[in-house]
């Protein structure tokens, strides 16, 4: 039986998902206990012929649907449906695991299997690209010294990390730990993404979708968990071309819509790490 299911969206960027697929190939967990599957959300490029370039290495699947615009929700939720693993790793192209990250995931479900665990990724910035300090690392597949070098220095930590620095306290994120579930690194039981019909298809412009799945499961009565020891790192490369100030604004406002609570009310008007700060 398939335990794992790495569910990968992309669109146009082979080179950073050679990265996320070489590092699946590193991982210390058997290889015959996950599957591998890219959702391609209309690719141009060479991502179909990459896939399958990993045939011997990896148990991997390709799904594609056409280019109709930024449709990340959907593509994932295409994914979700051809997958065969109890459990689910979403993980953004362009994304590396450090190779014990799949085992330690598998390790601390085993402590509430309806845990949503919450994977930060050093080197994600919300707002600006970060500078890409480990090119050469990353061109030999060294990924045993990248996340050596990643642990030396806090600059390369996640903004979402940043911040709980910052104010010194987890009390935000034990308050709206929804407004931290990002979908470029994020681990659950199917059976709970799928409990609540997976991503909203709605959402068509970058930003937003991730934190409504979020929103729903807290809802439903699910858990999150910070799982730190599992680590990512996110290759610094430009966002989707919808990524700006008016489509963020806008999927806010889908949100507060959709769910008339206080909370989505005020996050249209307050950035999520102002939230965050605010609580006491």
């Amino acid at each position: 039986m398939t335990l794992i299911s790495v569910i990968i969206p992309t669109y146009n960027c082979s080179d950073f998902l050679e990265k996320t697929l070489e590092s699946l190939c590193h991982q210390s967990l058997a290889h015959d206990r996950f599957e591998v599957i890219v959702a391609d959300d209309g690719s141009s490029d060479n991502t179909k012929e990459l896939t399958f370039s990993f045939s011997q290495k990896l148990n991997i699947q390709y799904c594609y649907q056409q280019d109709q615009g930024f449709r990340a929700a959907k593509v994932r939720n295409l994914g979700l449906a051809q997958a065969k693993g109890e459990y689910i790793l979403f993980l953004d192209s362009g994304v590396v695991l450090h190779a014990n990250s799949l085992q330690i995931h598998i390790d601390k479900i085993e402590e509430d299997t309806s845990c949503i665990h919450i994977g930060f990724c050093h080197g994600f910035e919300e707002h600006f690209v970060a500078k890409n300090k480990f090119s050469q690392l990353l061109a030999d597949n060294n990924f045993s010294e990248l996340f050596i070098a990643l642990s030396a220095h806090n600059s390369n930590q996640d903004c979402r990390q940043k911040l709980l620095n910052e104010i010194g306290h987890i009390r935000g994120y034990e308050a709206y730990p929804w407004l931290f579930c990002w979908g470029g690194h994020l681990f659950g039981k199917a059976a709970s993404f799928r409990d609540i019909t997976g991503f909203d298809e709605s959402f068509t412009h970058w930003g937003g979708e991730d934190v409504e799945l979020g929103l729903r499961l807290h809802k439903a009565g699910y858990q999150f968990k910070l799982v730190l020891e599992a680590m990512a790192y996110h290759i610094p490369h430009p966002k989707a071309e919808t990524a700006n100030a008016e489509a963020t604004h806008n999927n806010c406002h889908y949100i507060h819509a959709k769910h008339q609570l206080p909370i989505t009310g005020t996050m249209i008007t307050k950035d999520w790490e102002d939230i965050i700060r605010s609580v006491g």
